[in-house]
């Protein structure tokens, strides 16, 4: 690649044109060139600014994951707990244990936050990001995604708008560009966000291609989809009719391209992180990363909106496997991209 490219042209170049682009959109909302449009991110004209830098100082497809090789398999955390919901009449409306929606509904109740940055689900259309700010937006928005939803450029909206008080929630490749906003003078993230909950997340699926192959069994706008901890290896999916349920290799092939070269499993820049909980149904996993985030947890328990229980010590050696094993694989990726490269 050209040394003289910079800001778009070499987020075109590296990323978007080599198909590595994860759907995050932290450079959308920053950038009025670029849109977010049905589960891609879209170049929608050339960038005026020739020595522009935002939108790649926050791409996490182009930066490597600095910081992680000392942190261990899950990065640092102070505990890790198995952790379920205890507030009434959301527990159907819930993945596993609830305990992300609980939190976010948890911190509107108390002030602690104003409203949330979410990813809302599509049905014909793809995943989008929203700012949500009541008890039934945040319930609106439970459950996983499996593809790219660019709600960061929700994120990026928000701020322009001068939101203060704000949670947010994403995956790893979120979290990662959520931190670098930090250290980008003209992005006034400050003391603005207040929480942030990441998802564990081994790879995402891109939208267009998963829509084709459900429309190809005859699924018409799902509204829920849900992997089962191992050994399943089913994808589910349920509409208002049904229930289906499919071979998880033949999902496989629809995974983003830039999601192998990720090597965090469990959003080690969160506050919390929270995945499902191996073996126990209905509880999820919660991994307690900083003082904010322990703060929140003592207080959801104390005040009974949330139960814990200790987290068995199989499951924490599978969950520590499972994030060396999706750091090595992306490790040699990106040498074999790399080795690859003109």
């Amino acid at each position: 690649m050209p040394e003289t490219l910079q800001g778009q042209a070499r987020l075109i170049s590296e990323v978007l044109e080599k198909g590595i682009c994860v759907g995050c959109g932290a450079c959308v909302g920053l950038c009025p060139y670029m849109e977010f449009v049905d589960g891609s991110v879209a170049v929608m004209d050339t960038c005026k600014v020739s020595n522009g830098w935002r939108c790649v100082s926050l791409c996490p497809r182009i930066h490597g994951e600095e910081g992680q090789e000392n942190d261990g398999p899950i990065g640092p955390f102070k505990r890790i707990l198995a952790a379920r919901t205890t507030l009434p009449g959301i527990q159907d409306k819930v993945q596993y244990g609830g305990v992300v929606t609980t939190s976010l509904m948890f911190c509107l109740d108390e002030g602690l936050i104003r409203a949330a940055v979410l990813s809302a689900p599509g049905t014909r259309t793809a995943p989008h990001g929203i700012v949500a700010r009541d008890r039934g937006r945040v319930v609106s928005c439970a459950g996983s995604r499996y593809s790219a939803s660019g709600s960061l450029s929700a994120l990026n909206l928000a701020l322009k708008q001068g939101e203060t008080g704000l949670a947010v929630v994403g995956l790893p490749c979120q979290i990662q560009a959520i931190d670098r906003m930090k250290e980008v003078p003209d992005i006034d993230i400050g003391e603005r966000i207040e929480l942030k909950i990441g998802l564990f997340c081994t790879w995402a699926l891109d939208h267009k291609g998963l829509r084709r192959y459900l429309d190809e069994k005859g699924v018409r706008e799902p509204i829920s989809f849900d992997i089962p901890p191992p050994p399943a290896e089913v994808f589910l999916v349920k509409t208002h009719q049904a229930a289906y349920q499919f071979p998880l290799q033949e999902i496989r092939e629809y995974i983003q391209s830039g999601c192998f070269l990720c090597e965090d499993m469990t959003a080690q820049g969160a506050d919390i992180s929270v995945g499902t909980l191996e073996g126990r149904e209905g509880w999820n996993t919660v991994v307690i990363r900083t003082q904010r985030g322990e703060d929140l947890v003592n207080s959801m328990v104390n005040k009974g909106a949330l139960e814990v229980a200790d987290y068995p010590q199989e499951v924490l050696s599978h969950l520590m496997d499972a994030a060396a094993g999706k750091r090595k694989k992306a490790r040699q990726m990106r040498k074999k991209s790399e080795e690859a490269a003109p």
